[in-house]
């Protein structure tokens, strides 16, 4: 096992009641029980099976006799499963959600889930064949830092066949889900058919793959370096627009250029994706003489063409909704009263309170910066809200407050702010 927490972590076990996460539970109550501070469990009832109740007392009955905290949870999947839609993607969206309100709730510190090396193979072999290897990583990572807490896989380099030693070693109870056996869904039968078709072959070792993931993940990192170069020297961040030179953008690697526009598109929130055969579309168009041309357009968004230029432009401005702030008091903008100090020095003044714009960037520590919009994701701001929030700049154009998420350090006893109607 590869322990990623210390002994003064409260760590919650993502437990199925299948033979990899009792052994992992195990483990952890056993070999690995000096190595944490606090265990919890929780576990997830989806409840589309005759046996899922059954699992849920199992496991609360085992989680009593060893005192450990056992949350449980119940999906409602009917509808998804009367429309004969597959499970499997929605289940695992609606598991993380509540695993990511329970981390929160506990204050915890990593979330444990048991997947372990044969997972991996599985999952680089499905992304491979299904065309999932260019834009996203190939396997499943270790440790993914979240707001508040980590996603830890501490077996992920332990096979399968390991675990099942161990179980039968120490006897550990275990429920087998039996809709594992039925290859219907795709992974099943990778995990039950293919792979073990290859590996009876001696010519054939699907671990293989391992090797290809960690070159994939080196290639990957260098093209993130490369697009971050890219956005950092050559993107031009303005109230409304995006801009980048066309000739430099058109000679990178297709790759870079898909990784760049992919980053774009998710820190500024369009909630747009786009195939690779329309990206490569645009990428011709951007290597032909055309002057101007819109690539795509929404009610929201317009990505083309202009002259020399490759433009992403929001349709709507919140210019308008700008106060400057010459003197210490209290302001009122877009719901929320802001107070200025009156030890604020007069030097600090003006002070912009305006709405958010693209590219707004916030000091964290050491001198790093932190995106707007990826604050506002983190503190789970919801959509709606965020061109609402407040933001205070000042006079020399560095963001000092947003909303109630973030202030500058430097004026913490000067600068205040508090919802409208939360003062009572």
């Amino acid at each position: 096992m590869d322990v990623q927490w210390n002994h003064n972590h409260h760590i919650v076990v993502a437990v199925s009641t299948g033979i990899d996460s009792m052994v992992l539970l195990h483990q952890l109550l056993t070999s690995y029980r000096n190595t944490y501070h606090t265990l919890t469990c929780l576990h997830v009832n989806h409840g589309v099976r005759e046996a899922s109740h059954e699992e849920a007392s199992f496991l609360k009955a085992f989680c009593e006799k060893h005192h450990v905290p056992l949350y449980t949870h119940q999906l409602d999947l009917n509808d998804v499963v009367e429309q004969g839609n597959s499970i499997q993607h929605i289940a695992r969206e609606a598991r993380y959600a509540w695993f990511d309100d329970m981390m929160r709730d506990l204050n915890a510190d990593f979330l444990l889930t048991a997947h372990h090396e044969d997972d991996q193979i599985e999952t680089i072999f499905y992304r491979l064949m299904t065309g999932r290897s260019t834009r996203s990583s190939l396997g499943i990572k270790q440790l993914i830092p979240k707001h508040g807490y980590h996603i830890s896989r501490p077996l992920l380099h332990m096979r399968k066949d390991a675990l099942k030693r161990y179980q039968a070693r120490y006897k550990v109870p275990f429920y087998e889900d039996a809709s594992n056996a039925s290859n219907q869904y795709v992974r099943n039968d990778i995990r039950n058919r293919i792979l073990p078709e290859i590996e009876s072959n001696p010519m054939l070792s699907p671990s293989h793959l391992l090797k290809l993931h960690d070159f994939h993940e080196h290639q990957r990192a260098i093209i993130h370096q490369e697009a971050r170069r890219f956005i950092d020297e050559s993107v031009t961040f303005k109230a409304q627009d995006i801009e980048m030179p066309r000739q430099a953008f058109s000679d990178l690697d297709s790759y870079i250029k898909m990784h760049i526009l992919d980053t774009l598109l998710h820190d500024l929130e369009t909630g747009l994706s786009f195939s690779e055969k329309a990206y490569h579309e645009w990428f011709h168009q951007l290597e032909t003489s055309v002057s101007q041309i819109r690539l795509h357009t929404t009610d929201e968004w317009i990505i083309q063409i202009s002259y020399d230029k490759f433009v992403i432009t929001t349709t709507f401005s919140n210019e308008d909704d700008v106060l400057i702030v010459k003197h210490h008091g209290e302001y009122d903008f877009g719901g929320y009263r802001i107070m200025f100090d009156q030890n604020m020095p007069d030097a600090m003044f003006p002070f912009t309170i305006r709405t958010r714009r693209t590219g707004d960037k916030v000091q964290i520590h050491d001198g790093k910066h932190k995106k707007v919009t990826r604050l506002m994701i983190d503190y789970k701001i919801p959509t709606h809200l965020r061109a609402s929030m407040p933001i205070v700049s000042d006079h020399k154009h560095q963001i000092v407050l947003v909303g109630n998420l973030y202030l500058h350090k430097d004026l913490r006893n000067l600068l205040d702010i508090r919802k409208l109607g939360a003062e009572k």
